[in-house]
């Protein structure tokens, strides 16, 4: 499942069309094109396009999508890929039922996560050292913490900023090469 980014705050509504929705569609149609047919994906639109706080707008939205991808494929992992705000949904996610895999791109790190929910999962952080918005240096030592815990994270760093979009070649081929051996083998 893909989750795509947004703002801080906001209650409007997430436009089909919108920039952060039309990024994590194009990065759906590379995992799919790549790992030829052997990957499906689900991009998630935001009911509205901020966090809000202590509503956690797009986590209410993900946790229902999640939910709802387990009935429909009970027996099948799942991976969260999020990018900036979806890329903290997916952290804060990581425990969820049926989740084997993460992929954080460029991911809000507002806070050090608790590594235990990501000990059994697979979890890839990338960031690019360009970026403005959200802090690589998080990602970075939010996969050696997993790491030193005994899981299993990677950080990579691209040179690239936040919209991932000088290089989204990069950002693509190693997020579906990362999927296709966390979830294919």
């Amino acid at each position: 499942m893909l989750l795509h980014g947004g703002a801080e705050h906001g209650l409007g509504r997430t436009n089909k069309v919108s920039p952060p929705v039309l990024r994590m569609v194009a990065v759906a149609r590379s995992i799919e094109r790549s790992a030829q047919g052997r990957i499906g994906t689900a991009v998630l639109r935001d009911a509205v396009r901020g966090y809000n706080d202590d509503a956690r707008s797009p986590v209410v939205d993900a946790r229902w999508a999640l939910a709802r991808l387990r009935e429909l494929y009970p027996d099948t992992p799942v991976a969260l890929v999020g990018h900036s705000m979806g890329g903290r949904v997916a952290l804060e996610l990581a425990g969820a039922d049926g989740v084997t895999s993460i992929v954080g791109m460029a991911p809000w790190i507002p806070q050090q996560y608790d590594v235990a929910p990501f000990l059994d999962r697979h979890t890839l952080l990338l960031h690019g050292r360009k970026d403005v918005i959200t802090d690589p240096r998080k990602s970075a030592r939010l996969a050696e913490l997993i790491v030193q815990a005994g899981g299993d994270a990677r950080s990579v760093q691209l040179p690239d900023a936040h919209a991932m979009l000088l290089k989204a070649r990069a950002w693509h081929r190693h997020t579906t090469q990362f999927l296709a051996e966390t979830l294919l083998s």
